[in-house]
């Protein structure tokens, strides 16, 4: 378990009336006196120990946490497990695992009716089950999608990918346009390989709204290569008692794009989602609060619009190369602050911000369509802002070619 996310409660605090106003205050203090409450982990049984050891050794110390931490960071513990084990290669494990999420969250994060009742009564409980902001939980949608689509699965694939834009869209209790670009394109990615040229250009269409300058395939593409670059956005707690929620973009990472090496020369993968861009904003506008789930806008804040492509215009139309480098994260810096602050359930309730997150998810996800064989060798290198190669992290694809000719190659610096 990361440090970053143990031991986070999240409570409300509501309109007090004046005659207890200062009662109310002293309560404050003394929950930032005494800090977030403690969260036992539980002993595992035999059971439960019998199968973490069966697990895969590099995953043992996830599951142990989905055992220990029980139902309030159950979903959690499986998107870690998910990305986890995907970048492994374990595929099975992931797959099984971020199913298990998807349930979860689809439980109370459908478009229903019985979810919004279940919501209606989400938003007042102090102590909640974690189910990730709308970002995660995208997030959850695009690996399972990108599985299906190793699998040969295009219909689930696609599927998948929609189902992720319908999570962008539904944040909290407001709609807002779905934004997240990666999903569109795979969308119409796995449409084309259905077959589908129509609901593929449509996809592609609705792309071009927030990617101008993205690379669609072209008609011999088979092979779409994927990368991810440094680490997830990061959720931490500020101001008086700790209620506000302060996105802060990872840290401790220098890659911020990648290059892979085709024939002689290399060749800059499209940087197609910040994720911190996602996590800081609804429909492309920056979040200033969010209130018993409903979202308040910063209104004076730059409009942020298509940050990836205006920062990537110019190296991509140019052909950049390694060597030619382009600072991809420098113009990524804005922070946006989001205020939790709903009616609390007793005067007891510790006044924290939830900061719990999904640590194992990227900084930026790229991608590029190519023309690949099933035995042909791809490497990867991953540069920093100037268009250095950062030591260490030169990797090989791992192209997975399906029953059919397509495939997906995919690489993470983690």
């Amino acid at each position: 378990m990361k440090c970053a996310r143990q031991h986070k409660t999240m409570s409300f605090t509501g309109k007090l009336r004046p005659v207890i106003a200062a009662s109310a205050a002293c309560l404050l203090l003394a929950g930032c006196a005494t800090g977030p409450k403690q969260f036992e982990r539980a002993t595992l049984d035999t059971g439960q120990q019998d199968l973490v050891a069966s697990k895969p050794a590099a995953l043992q110390s996830y599951y142990r946490d989905l055992y220990a931490e029980g139902r309030r960071n159950e979903v959690l513990n499986l998107m870690e497990i998910g990305t986890a084990a995907y970048r492994l290669g374990l595929y099975n494990e992931a797959k099984s695992a971020l199913d298990e999420a998807r349930l979860n969250i689809e439980s109370v994060y459908a478009d229903n009716d019985a979810a919004r009742k279940a919501r209606s009564i989400w938003y007042e409980e102090s102590e909640k089950e974690f189910k990730g902001e709308a970002y995660e939980r995208c997030m959850v949608y695009f690996y399972l999608g990108l599985i299906f689509l190793q699998e040969g699965d295009y219909g689930n694939a696609r599927a998948s990918f929609i189902s992720g834009l319908l999570q962008d869209a539904f944040a909290e209790e407001e709609q807002h346009s779905a934004d997240f670009a990666s999903l569109l394109y795979l969308a119409g990615w796995s449409a084309r390989l259905m077959g589908s040229e129509t609901l593929a250009q449509e996809h592609f269409r609705e792309l071009q709204l927030y990617r101008p300058d993205a690379p669609l395939p072209g008609p011999d593409d088979n092979v779409l290569l994927i990368a991810e670059t440094g680490t997830s956005p990061r959720k931490l707690a500020d101001g008086v008692g700790h209620y506000q929620l302060v996105y802060r973009r990872g840290k401790d990472f220098k890659d911020t794009a990648a290059v892979v090496r085709i024939d002689d020369s290399w060749t800059r993968l499209y940087p197609i989602e910040d994720v911190y861009f996602q996590a800081s904003t609804r429909g492309g506008r920056a979040i200033d609060r969010i209130v018993k789930g409903q979202v308040e806008f910063k209104t004076n804040a730059r409009e942020f619009g298509t940050s990836l492509s205006e920062v990537s215009r110019s190296n991509w139309l140019a052909g950049a190369s390694a060597a030619a480098g382009g600072a991809l994260g420098a113009g990524y810096a804005a922070v946006s602050l989001v205020s939790v602050a709903a009616q609390g359930l007793s005067a007891s309730a510790v006044v924290r911000a939830d900061t719990r997150y999904w640590d194992g998810l990227p900084d930026t996800v790229h991608l590029l369509p190519m023309h690949a064989t099933a035995n042909e060798g791809l490497t990867i290198r991953y540069l920093d802002s100037h268009g250095i190669p950062v030591g260490g992290l030169s990797k090989r694809f791992a192209v997975h070619m399906d029953a059919n000719g397509n495939g997906v190659a995919f690489a993470s610096s983690r």
